[in-house]
């Protein structure tokens, strides 16, 4: 598949990089915009503020950057993927996957999940950095 880091964050949705534990597994996730699908010209983005010049964050829709469409955010995060280049905590396995933008529970935090393609381990990328306990625990396991 050779899934293709993006150059830089204004081609993105969504960036992090992550370690699953200090010394087993990481990964590095992005979702990228999407162009309009009236126009097909401009980007979807967040609309920016127009004294700064900076995204509204906690704004509601996303705007296309060309024809001005407007998209509201949960219908528009429904479109979007995410890519994944991972290496399984679980087996050390390298792996890519896309899977849909969404986030699920997992070990009651809400993540991106995708599972390993080798082992079939069940993985999530939390919000704010968290990795669950309950995961910790599964690692420490084995």
């Amino acid at each position: 598949m050779a899934l293709e880091i993006p150059d830089s964050m204004g081609e993105c949705v969504y960036f992090t990089r992550r370690k699953f534990t200090a010394d087993k597994g990481k990964a590095i996730a992005w979702v990228r915009h999407i162009p309009c699908e009236e126009c097909g010209k401009g980007m979807m983005e967040k609309p920016r503020d127009k004294k700064t010049g900076n995204y509204k964050v906690r704004a509601s829709e996303y705007t296309c950057t060309k024809c001005g469409y407007t998209e509201e955010k949960k219908e528009h995060e429904n479109k979007l993927t995410a890519e994944i280049i991972y290496q399984c905590p679980f087996c050390m396995h390298d792996g890519e996957v896309v899977v849909p933008y969404a986030r699920k529970s997992f070990y009651g935090k809400k993540a991106i999940l995708f599972a390993c393609d080798s082992c079939g381990e069940k993985l999530g990328i939390t919000k704010k950095m968290g990795v669950p306990e309950k995961f910790t625990e599964k690692l420490a396991s084995i």
